[in-house]
């Protein structure tokens, strides 16, 4: 399952929205406002926090048919982008009800002479949990780090927190930006027309480490914009369920995660510029006594608008 906040012992961890490239949706000087592209990065920098994604490999299953293009990058380096990413992960066990939706707010730039480096500007970032939004507000002005691979593939992100940010904010930020990475779709790096079909492998280790499916058609191409139908399934690879913040373990009896929706992708950007994708998944778990299983249903909505 996907990175989750857990709560007690079960785990919290989706995708609906649409993009903007209007500048000024974060926080930053004026100066890195106005600019296209950075020279500075996060990358190496003292206190940053380096979180991998967990890599895809792609595989072309149909081209589709017409002129095939190739899907490649074209970094915009004259404006940056501007976008903002909501999640809601829930678990749902018996007697309770747990869900948290974080909404971050974000100015992207890819570095002037590395155009595999996206740094990023996070802008006020809220929830509607009174808790949590007490402790988000110095996450403002927060600079986050991406590095890109081939197909638009993410690698991994730094993140460098706020100091005066409490350890729920930050850890609420570190999954909503995982959770909507780790089910972001690469593109193929060979000529592709519409009607295209891949898919993309990940395995995610999390409390149980799953293989995760993403099969992805490429519904239309407009200019440097991608649409593009996804449907996403995740199996474990063995029956261990790690309750997060302990050395215990229970036993995964049954589970299911999957999801459909659709993501809207520039090739000149570096995030997602619009896009929706809703997860639902149910899990029972067996502890020591089989005849009393945890039974949990979880959800995962991520949005880009």
């Amino acid at each position: 399952m996907l990175t989750r906040l857990t709560v007690a012992a079960t785990l919290l961890l989706g995708l609906a929205g649409c993009g903007s490239d209007d500048p000024g949706v974060a926080s930053s000087s004026s100066a890195a406002a106005q600019a296209g592209c950075t020279d500075d990065t996060t990358s190496g920098r003292d206190g940053v926090n380096l979180l991998p994604v967990a890599p895809a490999k792609v595989t072309l299953l149909d081209p589709g048919t017409g002129d095939r293009r190739l899907p490649a990058a074209s970094p915009e380096l004259a404006t940056p982008q501007s976008v903002t990413l909501i999640t809601t992960s829930s678990v749902q066990s018996p007697g309770s009800t747990d869900a948290q939706t974080v909404t971050v707010p974000m100015q992207a730039r890819f570095g002037c002479d590395d155009p595999t480096d996206l740094e990023m500007t996070l802008g006020a970032v809220t929830s509607p949990d009174d808790t949590l939004a007490d402790q988000l507000g110095p996450v403002e002005g927060s600079p986050a780090g991406l590095a890109i691979g081939p197909g638009s593939m993410p690698i991994s992100l730094r993140l460098l927190p706020a100091d005066d940010a409490g350890p729920e904010a930050r850890l609420a930020v570190e999954q909503s930006l995982l959770q909507a990475l780790q089910v972001t779709v690469a593109l193929p790096t060979e000529p592709v027309a519409v009607g295209a079909r891949w898919r993309t492998d990940r395995t995610i280790d999390t409390a149980a480490t799953v293989t995760q499916q993403i099969d992805a058609t490429l519904r239309s191409w407009d200019g440097d914009r991608v649409v593009i139908d996804i449907s996403v399934d995740e199996t474990p690879v063995n029956s261990v369920f790690a309750i997060p913040g302990t050395d215990a373990t229970l036993t995964i009896a049954r589970y299911t995660d999957a999801g459909t929706g659709q993501i809207t992708m520039d090739l000149r950007r570096g995030l997602p510029v619009a896009g929706t994708l809703e997860m639902i998944g149910a899990r029972e778990l067996v502890g020591t006594d089989p005849a009393q299983p945890l039974i949990q249903r979880t959800g995962l909505s991520v949005s880009w608008r």
